[in-house]
């Protein structure tokens, strides 16, 4: 029996009878046949295919909708936040004042359901996917507003929290990536899903392995690993989820060099997906407070992308992360021309080495001064970031000078 299905739909031992396509869309070489790799499927939808046509005599079918595992409701102030953020649907451009309080909302919202989710699976439950979607879409939303609100939120973080408000971080990090390559609306709230749930396997391992200062002994380690192996078995029989956002659960720590787990898939065995969550995965864990380690300048972090880009990273993606976040990123402290210190409150579309600062500092005469802001744009050419640097030389706490608007 033929069947017409989305690609969404599409599973490994699934048989390919036929895709479907219009004219602009680059067909595979491989246009019928059994789905053996979930990487096939990530090809499909890397190229733009949409729906395809399966023989269920050949392959397997789609689960009846009774098949479907039961969901459970998870939190009532859950669902009304997120019927809040049904409402907003607009993706027309914010200032930054108009937008953090949506921001704030989103980011605390999306933590609390990685959190009721990671209680709910150690109780044995099943996972809400579509919690995480809604939490996707508005994340999504809220980046077509204004990215800068919920990349400054993303700095305020508690050590404690970690788990949840990596994943909500990088989730809005992943956004933006996804954005500045092209992806379209649907591709970019997968990608944002997959990022969010990316660590619940995490909640089957010893919370104290991803905490410790020490190094872990070699049969720990292979326990952290089990991680995405968990982070597997929790979404497998989950049939509303997109495989863009399988891809991203089961690749975030393949490297592109092979060296990476569990699969140690190489190059371009690892999807499109998969190769960009890595790259901002492992961004947003250089540049968080631990309780082991403090957190790295954003400067220095795309330091050690490009350095890792020769091995671990697709280095062509690393280049083009770094060019999406702006040369000196939100939140970096920068030397002006003119002989002060300022940090970057937000990015100018356009115009990426002249982003929006505040200034708070006179390096020359080694003192604070009282913070004002600046608009690069707006200023005469001869003002100008001259370079990075690390706020620990002056004492400097980023946190402390973040705009009023996000506190």
């Amino acid at each position: 029996m033929l069947r017409n299905i989305d690609i969404s739909e599409l599973t490994v031992d699934m048989y390919v009878a036929e895709i479907t396509s219009d004219k602009s869309e680059t067909m595979p070489k491989k246009k019928k046949g059994m789905i053996r790799d979930h990487r096939i499927i990530s090809k499909f939808i890397e190229i733009g295919i949409e729906r395809v046509v399966i023989d269920t005599e050949k392959g397997l079918d789609v689960p009846a909708a009774n098949d479907k595992p039961e969901k459970r409701v998870l939190n009532q102030a859950v669902e009304e936040k997120i019927a809040q953020f049904k409402k907003l649907s607009s993706i027309e451009h914010q200032t930054l004042p108009l937008e953090w309080g949506s921001a704030k909302e989103i980011f605390r919202t999306a933590a609390s359901i990685i959190l009721e989710t990671k209680i709910a699976l150690l109780d044995g439950k099943a996972i809400n996917i579509a919690y995480f979607d809604e939490a996707a879409k508005a994340i999504s939303n809220s980046i077509m507003r204004n990215k800068d609100a919920l990349t400054w939120l993303g700095k305020i973080r508690i050590k404690n929290n970690y788990l949840y408000e990596h994943s909500v971080n990088s989730a809005t990090l992943m956004g933006i990536f996804a954005q500045a390559q092209g992806l379209n609306i649907t591709q970019i709230q997968h990608c944002i899903t997959g990022a969010l749930l990316h660590d619940l396997g995490q909640t089957h391992i010893q919370e104290e392995f991803f905490e410790r200062a020490g190094p872990l002994s070699l049969d720990e380690f292979e326990e952290v690993k089990q991680h995405v192996n968990f982070g597997v078995d929790i979404i497998e029989d989950e049939k509303d989820i997109h495989p863009i956002t399988k891809n991203i659960i089961y690749e975030h720590h393949e490297r592109y060099d092979g060296s990476g787990y569990p699969q140690g898939l190489k190059g371009e065995d690892i999807s499109l997906f998969g190769r960009m969550f890595a790259i901002v995965d492992t961004y947003d864990a250089l540049t968080n407070n631990r309780n082991y380690q403090a957190a790295t300048p954003s400067s220095l972090a795309m330091r050690t992308l490009l350095e890792l880009s020769k091995t671990h990273f697709d280095e062509s993606l690393v280049h083009q992360f770094i060019k999406c976040m702006g040369v000196y990123p939100t939140g970096t402290l920068t030397k002006l021309s003119n002989g002060l210190l300022a940090i970057v409150i937000a990015q100018n579309p356009g115009a990426t080495i002249r982003p929006m600062v505040k200034v708070i500092f006179n390096y020359k005469n080694n003192c604070y001064i009282e913070p004002f802001m600046i608009d690069l744009v707006k200023e005469s050419s001869d003002l100008k970031i001259m370079n990075y640097e690390d706020p620990d030389n002056y004492g400097i706490n980023i946190d402390d000078f973040m705009p009023n608007e996000i506190h």
